[in-house]
């Protein structure tokens, strides 16, 4: 497995899986922008054996470290891919005081995920998504354990 920068190469595939993997899913408009125009914008990719099985798109904004979109390929979701690729995501951390993201109520397997690596729920976004889903608020604060060893 390996973690990449996202390019503009990359968007067709990217759009694709998030169709894919979404039930609304961010435009390439979206995602051409926090490529190329987006400042606070970090978005990587997660390849396994030179194949695109997940992304990411993080908004480092001062001492806020947003997860704003993060996926994983169906078929290879509980597979450890998503624990290595959200390792490789807060290694990226720099001067950030906390993390921070929105899932799905019902994105059971995330969560758990989630709440492995630290973050608790710490608000509810009532009908937050298109289709009149919650979402969780969900937050990790970092400490200087949490720098160390993510070096």
């Amino acid at each position: 497995m390996h973690v990449r920068r996202m390019t503009l190469e990359d968007l067709n595939n990217v759009v694709e899986l998030e169709r894919k993997i979404f039930v609304d899913p961010w435009s390439r408009k979206s995602f051409e922008f926090e490529v190329s125009n987006n400042q606070f914008s970090f978005p990587l990719i997660l390849e396994d054996q030179n194949k695109i099985v997940g992304y990411a798109v993080i908004w480092r904004i001062y001492e806020e470290f947003h997860i704003a979109n993060l996926a994983i390929l169906p078929e290879h979701q509980g597979k450890k891919f998503g624990k290595f690729f959200l390792q490789q995501i807060l290694k990226n951390t720099d001067e950030c005081k906390y993390a921070i993201l929105e899932v799905r109520e019902s994105n059971h397997k995330a969560i758990k995920l989630y709440e492995k690596f630290g973050f608790r729920v710490i608000m509810k976004r009532v009908k937050y998504y298109k289709n009149g889903e919650t979402a969780l608020v969900m937050q990790k604060i970092f400490n200087q354990e949490d720098k160390t060893e993510s070096k």
